[in-house]
């Protein structure tokens, strides 16, 4: 049984670039590209583990669609283990537009679909139990499985031994909602791993060590707050903590799915049982390479690639 498995949304992305401008009514913009690509927080993890060469396992809900036979297909070439994936005929496979500005930056029109209607008895927690990891990637869309009931989840299955991760999305959202969707699941997580506008979003903090001491007094083992450019800062469960620097990229070319592949690289440092530091160098390191190509996944090498960079560029 492989060691990692994926849980949490799926989309469909169809991504234009370079969009720098959204149309008013009745205008009509024009872009040079356009990619389709299955994208969602679960989906690129798993997709990133696989292209890395980490087998892994992977659960989502997609539709009984032309959309989700796509989702399904693209796990399975990668070899992924889709035997835990749920086909819904009632609801549309979720799908994405993705607008990236010239400079990388990226806009969403998203429909949640499937991932809406996901619930926590539609998951198989003897499936889950048999990986070693369980990583959770996309709370704030799955509307019907956030908070308590995810938590629910993972409290089933940490007792089990497995270890878990989760991961936000960011939305606009109230604060509460915020953290009526996100704390009850702390106390749960071996590891939190935000972007820093979802931890300020839950925290209603901006200094990284700050709520990463918010988000462990309410529960959570291990903390990274990820920075973007500027790396990530790390905090664990016995106060060890610092920043580990972001590699230097010369040229920018899409950020969508970078944080999704962080989660891949600082997972495939975990499973390969390095220590919390060097799997969140793994992580930057591993989103160096998502975001200089267009798409979540298009840019992930092999995981012995990525160590070759590492030695060759020091941070």
């Amino acid at each position: 049984m492989d060691q990692i498995v994926n849980i949490g949304i799926a989309t469909v992305d169809a991504i234009g670039k370079p969009i720098d401008s959204v149309p008013n009514p009745k205008e009509l913009v024009l872009f040079d590209r356009l990619a389709i690509t299955t994208g969602g927080c679960a989906v690129n993890c798993a997709i990133d583990l696989a292209k890395m060469g980490i087998a892994n396992s992977l659960v989502i809900k997609v539709g009984d669609d032309m959309l989700g036979d796509f989702v399904v297909r693209q796990a399975r070439e990668q070899g992924i283990d889709v035997t835990g994936v749920i086909r819904d005929r009632d609801t549309n496979t979720p799908f994405t537009f993705v607008m990236v500005d010239s400079s990388g930056e990226r806009r969403f029109c998203h429909t949640m679909g499937t991932n809406a209607t996901l619930k926590a008895n539609e998951l198989n927690l003897d499936f889950i139990a048999r990986h070693k990891f369980c990583y959770i990637g996309g709370v704030m869309l799955m509307p019907a499985l956030d908070g308590p009931p995810l938590a629910g989840v993972l409290k089933a299955v940490r007792a089990r031994g497995v270890i878990t991760l989760l991961d936000t999305v960011y939305v606009q959202a109230d604060p509460a909602d915020w953290r009526k969707m996100n704390l009850p699941m702390l106390p749960e997580l071996d590891y939190f791993v935000p972007s820093e506008p979802e931890a300020v979003a839950i925290s209603g903090m901006t200094d990284p060590e700050a709520m990463a001491r918010f988000f462990q007094d309410h529960g959570a083992a291990n903390v990274v707050v990820k920075l973007g450019e500027k790396g990530v800062y790390y905090r664990d469960r016995n106060g060890d903590n610092g920043y580990v620097k972001a590699y230097k990229v010369v040229k920018v070319e899409d950020t969508c799915g970078a944080g999704d592949s962080w989660d891949a690289g600082f997972l495939a440092g975990l499973s390969l049982g390095w220590d919390f530091a060097r799997a969140c160098r793994l992580g930057n390191a591993t989103a160096c390479f998502c975001i200089q190509a267009a798409g979540a996944s298009t840019g992930i090498p092999s995981l012995q690639t990525i160590l070759d960079f590492q030695k060759k560029n020091q941070v």
